[in-house]
């Protein structure tokens, strides 16, 4: 099969692309809200808006790359097993690997980074996120709520692409001049 046949359509993208976005976006934002107590002591107005220019522009990148992952998957896998329900799948994996990642950033600690330790909860997750994603791709109202969900999830992209086409802009007149 030719690469590009197996390469989701534009209208399956979005609202993976927009899932993608939510979670990465807001994640960061909450990270951001949590720290901006402690900058405001030390920090100018501009300094703390400076930050949060290069955290979306880094949030930007961070999402094209997560998509990019999510569109070589749908390429190299076979097309029963991710392209053909990229939406479902492509969201469920997001929520899921993100959602287990920032759970991991929550719930860090020191003695869980040896690799004795860390491997077999990896390993664990992985089979979970696996199993799941089978299982969204399997029955019926799981599929249907992880659409929606996806699917609702587009408006929000009307928000998150101006500020962070502002950001960017921001960015690159501050860094130019």
């Amino acid at each position: 099969m030719d690469i590009v046949k197996k390469i989701p359509r534009w209208e399956q993208v979005i609202p993976v692309y927009a899932v993608i976005v939510m979670m990465v976006y807001v994640w960061s934002l909450f990270q951001y809200f949590w720290r901006l107590s402690s900058w405001l002591n030390f920090s100018t107005l501009g300094q703390v808006g400076g930050i949060y220019v290069y955290t979306v522009a880094v949030n930007f990148i961070e999402s094209l790359l997560i998509l990019l992952v999510l569109l070589v998957l749908s390429v190299i896998l076979p097309s029963k097993w991710f392209y053909e329900q990229f939406v479902v799948k492509g969201s469920a994996l997001t929520f899921l690997t993100l959602g287990g990642l920032m759970l991991f950033n929550q719930t860090l600690f020191e003695d869980i980074l040896h690799p004795s330790i860390l491997l077999p909860k990896v390993l664990a997750f992985a089979a979970v996120v696996v199993l799941l994603i089978f299982l969204f791709g399997r029955i019926g109202f799981l599929k249907k709520i992880m659409e929606e969900l996806a699917n609702r999830m587009t408006v929000f992209l009307y928000i998150w692409m101006p500020i962070t086409a502002i950001s960017i802009l921001v960015l690159l007149v501050q860094n130019i001049f």
